[in-house]
């Protein structure tokens, strides 16, 4: 097969065309390179919550479509070969001859998957500009791509049929996709790269792929590229949105009634959530004294003390609001800077906000030295595993849409910070830290202890390594 002899341009039949030609075979050259396709599919696999409505562009025989097991899934691809090959192998899944320039279908989708078609895309805008139609509110665009620097390498591989053969390609850079994207006016919520080792070594790839693709310059040199992008056609007021505060606490007695009072009424209505975790004096006490003239206020009570992680996961799952927000009882957070976390949310500027007390001075008292030191380290490390800059692990306020934490696995971290910071970055979420000025504690005493607790944090940075994509 040869290009149109009246231009170097690829076009829509020669796609077409190889790909129907090596339709027949294309499974079998899959197998050659299975750990390569399977990594992919564990990528998109970690993102996308099994029974979503799913549309893969590019979805040649369908084996990809059917390994993130959608409720409704649709695959389009030019090869009509392809398309009937997709048909029998997944009878339970919607396969369509049909361009990604011109898409003719009636459904919106929770996710759009576009993986390794861009290179042979002869117009990323149209496609994307087409794309928005079939986008809610709520759906995310995962596109993964090959590496340009890979070039050489993959002509060498279909050269020696060592993988799928293949034509003239327009590879793309991440850079060049994003310069698209923005214009289009589509949110990048992550961007990056994966596989430094496509090829499966025993431990060795396992090890490479982990740490590599994390490491600045170093993950320039990997195989795969991913963006993931979402789209904000309706742009909510503060007014629309409600707000639920939930408030852990343990012996917070001294702290508890000043803390809810200075709470400010925030979006469409505000619901105050305080968990008493086992307390042995009399905060539980206080908080009902309060709700008889307060009835934003509810209390959950409970014995005996369980730790903060559990506490914050009660308080989720027994509140209302559309936005969530984690305040400490000690107020070392302001609770009248809680607006702040709350309106990049409902502005659609992200989906996660991550307090950080590392940008303004701190009151001297606020934060041991120790504890200062290990923040940064931490923060650090953080910033590598999720792909997203984080200075600030332990701050105890974060905010985050109700529909996003019904697909968060919780329970891992003693605390929740971890478990909320990882599944935040595993869903691809927008995230943005907001400086706050840290305040010493009031009353009471820190429990957090720097040497006992700093391994618990490691062995936490440990699970995110693993399952962070």
């Amino acid at each position: 097969m040869s290009l149109n002899k009246n231009s170097s341009i690829l076009s829509k039949e020669d796609v077409a065309n190889h790909f129907d030609r090596i339709a027949e075979k294309f499974e079998s050259y899959k197998r050659k390179n299975a750990y390569y396709y399977s990594q992919i599919e564990k990528f998109y696999q970690s993102i996308i919550p099994a029974g979503s409505r799913v549309l893969d562009i590019g979805c040649a025989t369908g084996g990809f479509l059917s390994s993130l097991k959608p409720s409704y899934g649709v695959g389009i691809d030019l090869s009509q070969k392809m398309i009937e090959i997709a048909r029998k192998k997944h009878p339970n899944l919607s396969f369509l001859v049909q361009d990604a320039d011109t898409i003719n279908l009636k459904e919106k989708f929770d996710y759009i998957v576009i993986s390794n078609l861009l290179d042979f895309l002869p117009d990323i805008w149209l496609t994307f500009t087409n794309l928005k139609k079939y986008c809610h509110d709520d759906t995310k665009i995962i596109i993964t791509s090959l590496n340009p620097l890979w070039e050489p390498i993959l002509k060498l591989g279909a050269f020696l049929h060592l993988r799928t053969p293949d034509i003239q390609r327009n590879f793309i850079t991440n850079n060049d996709l994003i310069n698209i994207l923005d214009l289009l006016n589509y949110r990048i919520t992550e961007k990056g790269y994966r596989l430094f080792m496509p090829e499966y070594i025993p431990l060795i790839s396992a090890i490479l792929n982990r740490i590599l693709p994390r490491l600045p310059v170093i993950n320039n040199f990997c195989a795969l590229q991913y963006v993931v992008v979402d789209i904000i056609s309706f742009f909510p007021q503060p007014s629309d949105l409600s707000c639920s505060i939930i408030i852990p606490c343990h012996n917070e007695e001294d702290n508890i009634e000043s803390c809810v009072k200075r709470i400010p009424r925030i979006g469409k209505f505000t619901e105050i959530v305080v968990i008493d975790d086992g307390s042995t004096d009399i905060t539980a006490k206080k908080v009902r004294k309060i709700i008889e003239t307060d009835k934003r206020v509810k209390l959950i009570s409970y014995s005996p003390n369980k730790g903060k992680g559990h506490a914050v996961r009660m308080g989720f799952d027994n509140s209302l609001g559309d936005v969530l927000i984690i305040l400490d009882a000690d107020m070392a957070v302001e609770p009248e800077v809680l607006d702040r976390f709350f309106s990049p949310i409902a502005e659609g500027k992200a989906d996660f906000v991550n307090g950080t007390r590392m940008v303004y001075p701190m009151d001297k008292d606020a934060m041991r030295i120790l504890n200062f030191f290990g923040n940064k380290v931490f923060g650090i490390l953080l910033s590598l595993i999720m792909g997203q800059r984080n200075t600030d692990t332990l701050c105890g306020t974060k905010a985050f849409l109700r529909r996003d934490y019904r697909n968060m696995r919780m329970g891992k971290c003693p605390w929740g910070d971890f478990d909320l910071l990882f599944e935040a970055s595993r869903l691809k979420l927008k995230m943005v830290e907001m400086p706050i000025l840290y305040k010493s504690r009031i009353a009471g005493k820190s429990k957090m202890k720097a040497f006992k607790h700093g391994l618990q944090l490691l062995k936490m940075c440990w699970r995110g390594l693993n399952e962070i994509p």
